[in-house]
């Protein structure tokens, strides 16, 4: 089944979070903004907003340029997969620590 992407028009990200479209195509000419055509409209889809939102901020209230949100965008990807990583492995560990104490008796993980 395929899935069906919701999107909002360029002109609207714009206007509601009070910046310029040139700004916006900026951002996607430089490649953190994505724009996709609908019907000849430009549009970018709502599930990457939270990632355009925080590069507008950035942008507004540090000033940090594209290269620096770029950079600080990247980071925080990896973060969250780094993240991701260790509560996948913790989850793991215990599964198998479970599994050792039903084969084993708790004395015999008990060291000081």
């Amino acid at each position: 089944m395929a899935t069906t992407r919701k999107y909002i028009t360029l002109q609207q990200f714009a206007d509601f979070h009070q910046v310029s479209v040139t700004l916006i195509r900026e951002f996607a000419d430089f490649g953190l903004i994505e724009i996709r055509q609908t019907e000849n409209i430009s549009c970018i889809y709502s599930d990457d907003m939270e990632k355009y939102e925080r590069a507008i901020r950035l942008h507004r209230e540090l000033g940090v340029n594209k290269e620096g949100i770029e950079i600080i965008i990247g980071m925080r990807e990896k973060l969250t997969t780094m993240q991701n990583e260790l509560n996948r492995l913790r989850h793991l560990l215990k599964k198998h620590e479970d599994k050792m104490l039903t084969l084993f008796p708790k004395e015999f993980f008990d060291v000081e």
